[in-house]
């Protein structure tokens, strides 16, 4: 009898398990997901509870002790050791020490991407010593916003012409404030830099006869684990740049990220990105910190050089964002394209339209799809190699975490309530608005200086009184199975016909027809018209042409017609950001005339069923209201 009741149970408990498992399919993944987090979560309050908490720069001496010769960096063929970085950190936390930086002063970085920026930034660490990381592209007015915005003491220059052109722009008003500027090289110019200003420093003469050994801890008294270790600076694209606060805590949780995916010291990343950005130092260079592992940097990006380097270097893990696939798809296939021994692809901006391709062309295993803003409290990461899904936020992550999805008014871009002033959810497969709990597991460290910047990001009373969320201001669309899937930012929008169209969403569709490169979609004006129009900037692939017949049945068959791009620009290059953004606001303000633009352009004829050229007389005829959109 007993041993039928151990039978019964046993058969019992497997289809227990069966059923759970065909009812909850994700089961193990979440609660190993979960388990992580968890570990890495009371990791950190360890490091926070120590009379001086543990940072990013802790890790790095420990690896700069047990594994002095490991190789931390390649850069330009040259190797640097992690005792090599960490003596050189040493060197520039003396100096600044010597100068008179402490706990909670900030200094500017204005580099491009070379082993001095990652020096500096952990010396200057080591002394608690914020650093602003500006973006070189900026200029002058830019610039000296995000300096003052920054608060800083000092600019720390890099290495090139390009940078000390820069400098030269801003000097005076440096100067006049009284601003410390520290230059890392110096050019052939006996001019530059004044030779008479004391504001103004060669930096490697003053740290090259200095101690290269560590500093006692105790210099970091005061430091509380959540001050921020850096500053990063948003994109602007709603005005001036706004720096951002990225704390000692949320550094070394960025550096747990890829520990899901069995990261270890023996990997290989390849960060092309610049240092300044979020991509590069969240997911890069405190990933590769805390594991001890190799970080290959390169100055810039470079599509014909990517494999090759990869190949050279045996990268296992690299970084992308937006459009850098496919600047690399565009490239010849080549025999060697599947030769390499990239395991993990980690970023954002991956177009769903070419996902697989890049998957098989360059046989990677993993897609590391992500999502979270500089300054937002909440991030995602698609852990299953879910095609286009940023991942997956299902009932059981929830209850650590419960985000939202909600309505949203296009006009306002606020959220919309009901008769009670609460929030509304969205259904399954319904565009919603994200937002995110604020509390102490999920904070908001906000924005520098002005507290209302972080003020704005806020959203009260969404469910039910008193709570407040995070407005990601980013629109998205949860499937039946909780996949999370990024459709577009508010502000990228546009409303056409009494509907909002989803700029993102058309540009994927485009890119599916063939021979097409890249796409940027935005909305243009059209005298007499409601809303915008649907315009699409296109770029085809080497010895391909635009058939306009074909053209025009793909988006009508695939799109809504609210959403067809009435007007087709045809380029040869598009403007980005650093990071490999569109820019659209020149793309905006140039609309569609043919007198102002040498682009061939085209409109979207109903009646004859293609895309017809637009020429000066058509124009008119639009814009005079004779021809109805």
């Amino acid at each position: 009898m007993i041993e039928v009741i151990i039978e019964l149970a046993i058969v019992f408990a497997i289809m227990s398990v069966v059923a759970l498992q065909l009812a909850y399919p994700r089961l193990w993944t979440d609660i190993t997901f979960i388990a992580d987090k968890v570990k890495t979560t009371r990791r950190l309050k360890q490091f926070a509870a120590q009379k001086i908490p543990r940072t990013i720069v802790d890790v790095f001496e420990e690896h700069a002790r047990n594994t002095p010769d490991k190789v931390f960096l390649v850069y330009q063929s040259q190797n640097y050791t992690y005792a090599d970085v960490n003596k050189a950190a040493n060197r520039v936390a003396r100096v600044a020490q010597q100068m008179g930086f402490r706990v909670g002063d900030v200094v500017a970085l204005l580099f491009m991407n070379e082993p001095a920026f990652i020096w500096n930034l952990l010396g200057f660490a080591k002394l608690s010593v914020r650093c602003a990381l500006l973006n070189y592209n900026l200029k002058a007015k830019s610039l000296l916003h995000c300096f003052r915005v920054g608060q800083a003491k000092a600019l720390i220059v890099g290495k090139g012409d390009q940078l000390q052109e820069l400098t030269k722009q801003i000097l005076p008003v440096l100067i006049q404030s009284g601003t410390s500027v520290w230059l890392q090289e110096s050019d052939n110019n006996n001019t530059w830099p004044p030779p008479t200003n004391k504001h103004i420093m060669q930096a490697n003469p003053l740290v090259g006869d200095i101690s290269d050994l560590d500093l006692p801890r105790d210099v970091r008294k005061g430091l509380n684990f959540r001050d921020p270790v850096v500053y990063i600076y948003t994109s602007g694209t709603t005005g001036l740049p706004k720096a951002s606060k990225l704390s000692h805590y949320k550094l070394l949780a960025g550096g747990s990220l890829l520990n899901f995916f069995n990261f270890t010291a023996d990997d290989v990343m390849y960060i092309t990105l610049p240092l300044y950005h979020i991509s590069a130092l969240f997911f890069g260079l405190s990933n590769a910190i805390n594991k001890g592992a190799t970080i290959v940097l390169r100055s810039k990006f470079s599509a014909s050089t990517f494999w090759d380097d990869c190949r050279k270097h045996n990268v296992s893990v690299v970084l992308y964002v937006g459009e850098l696939f496919r600047y690399l798809l565009a490239r010849p296939k080549e025999t060697t394209d599947c030769i390499n021994k990239v395991r993990l692809a980690v970023g954002n901006g991956l177009g769903a339209d070419i996902w697989q391709e890049v998957k098989e062309r360059y046989a990677i295993d993993q897609i590391v799809e992500t999502y979270g803003a500089t300054e937002s409290n909440f991030g995602i990461m698609n852990i299953v190699n879910k095609q286009g899904s940023v991942g997956c936020w299902p009932p059981l992550l929830r209850t650590f975490c419960p985000i939202e999805l909600i309505r949203y008014d296009y006009e306002t871009a606020q959220p919309v309530r009901d008769e009670k002033g609460r929030c509304i959810r969205v259904a399954p497969d319904e565009v919603g608005l994200l937002v995110c709990p604020v509390n102490k597991m999920f904070p908001v460290e906000g924005y520098v200086g002005n507290k209302e910047l972080t003020e704005n990001k806020l959203i009260r009373n969404v469910l039910r009184e008193n709570d407040i969320y995070y407005n990601t201001g980013d629109l998205f669309i949860r499937d039946r199975d909780h996949f999370l899937y990024f459709k577009d930012r508010l502000g990228d929008t546009f409303r056409w016909k009494g509907e909002n169209v989803a700029t993102t969403e058309v540009s994927q569709i485009i890119n599916e027809y063939d021979g097409i490169l890249e796409t940027n979609v935005y909305g243009v004006h059209v005298t007499g018209c409601c809303g915008k129009a649907g315009m699409a900037a296109i770029i085809m692939k080497p010895q391909c042409a635009i058939d306009p017949e074909r053209l025009f049945h793909h988006v009508t068959k695939s799109l809504p017609n609210y959403a067809c791009p009435r007007f087709i620009r045809l380029m040869t290059s598009m403007e980005h950001t650093c990071t490999f953004k569109q820019k659209k606001t020149q793309l905006v303000q140039e609309g569609f005339d043919p007198e102002l633009i040498s682009d061939p352009l085209y409109f979207m004829d109903d009646l004859q069923q293609r895309y017809i050229r637009l020429d000066p007389s058509l124009y008119l005829k639009i814009t005079n209201g004779g021809l109805r959109l």
